[in-house]
C-alpha cells in the first residue's frame, strides 16, 4: 500500500483515536498523528485493541502544518459538501474516485481526519490538495470520524496496484504554483484576485497529478506567456 500518514485533528469523543488505530492496523498504516492533543484518553486505550502499538506511537503536535511535514499530498476530509460550480477551490472526490486518482500518486500522502464537531478550519483547509467527501442520507449526512476513517481505508487499501507512473514531488509542484503567481504579478492581473486564483491552480494542479515532462512543458509554457495581460 501506498505510503499513508493518518492525521487526526483535535480529536474530542475519548475512543475515536483508538478506533482510528485499531482500523489502522486492519490496513497496513502505522503512521498516526494527533493535532492539539496532549493526552490518550482510557478508552482509546481500550478500542484500540491490536491497534495499541500504533496509538502508543501516536506523534502529538500542535498544529496541522506540523503535522503535514514531509508529506508530498494532503488530503482533507468533509462531511459538507456545496453543490455550486463557484466552489472551484474544493473540488471534492468520493473515496473511491481518490483512491483510483492516489495511485498516480509518489511520496507520502496524508490523510486528515477534522474535529468531530466542526470539522477543519478554512485555514487548515487551504492546506489541502485534495478533498474527500462519503456521501450519505442529507437527513444525517456526518459520520463519526472512525467510521469515515474505516471507508477510506478500505477504499485505499482495496485499490492497490504493483506499479504507477512516475509524478512530480510537491517541491515541483510547488515551483509551478510559484511561477504561475509571478506571472501573475508580472502581468499587472488585478491584485485582490491573485490569491484566490493562485490557490485555485494548485487545486487543478494537484487533481492532475502531473508527470515530470507534463510538469516540463507546462513550467515552459508559463515561463513564455510572462509579461501578457492575463486580464484580457
Amino acid at each position: 500500500m501506498k505510503s499513508v500518514r493518518v492525521i487526526v485533528v483535535e480529536p474530542k469523543n475519548p475512543g475515536n483515536l483508538g478506533a482510528i488505530a485499531r482500523l489502522m492496523k486492519n490496513f497496513g498504516l502505522d503512521d498516526l498523528v494527533a493535532v492539539n492533543t496532549h493526552r490518550i484518553p482510557s478508552e482509546d486505550l481500550f478500542r484500540s485493541m491490536k491497534g495499541s502499538e500504533i496509538l502508543a506511537g501516536c506523534k502529538m503536535v500542535d498544529s496541522l502544518s506540523e503535522a503535514a511535514e514531509g508529506l508530498e499530498y494532503i488530503v482533507g476530509t468533509s462531511g459538507v459538501k456545496s453543490d455550486s460550480p463557484k466552489e472551484v477551490l474544493r473540488n471534492y472526490f468520493s473515496p473511491k474516485e481518490f483512491a483510483k486518482v492516489s495511485e498516480k500518486m509518489n511520496g507520502k500522502v496524508g490523510i486528515v481526519l477534522g474535529r468531530e464537531d466542526i470539522g477543519l478550519t478554512n485555514a487548515e483547509l487551504s492546506m489541502c490538495d485534495f478533498f474527500v467527501h462519503i456521501p450519505a442520507d442529507e437527513r444525517y449526512p456526518i459520520l463519526n470520524v472512525s467510521s469515515a476513517a474505516a471507508i477510506l481505508f478500505y477504499e485505499l487499501f482495496g485499490s492497490r496496484k504493483s506499479s504507477r507512473g512516475e509524478t512530480i514531488s510537491r517541491a515541483d509542484a510547488d515551483r509551478l504554483i510559484e511561477k504561475f503567481r509571478e506571472g501573475l504579478v508580472n502581468s499587472n492581473y488585478p491584485k485582490h484576485r491573485i490569491d484566490k486564483t493562485t490557490l485555485m491552480f494548485r487545486r487543478i494542479i494537484s487533481r492532475a497529478v502531473l508527470s515530470p515532462y507534463e510538469y516540463r512543458i507546462m513550467m515552459g509554457s508559463i515561463g513564455c506567456s510572462r509579461g501578457k495581460d492575463s486580464s484580457e
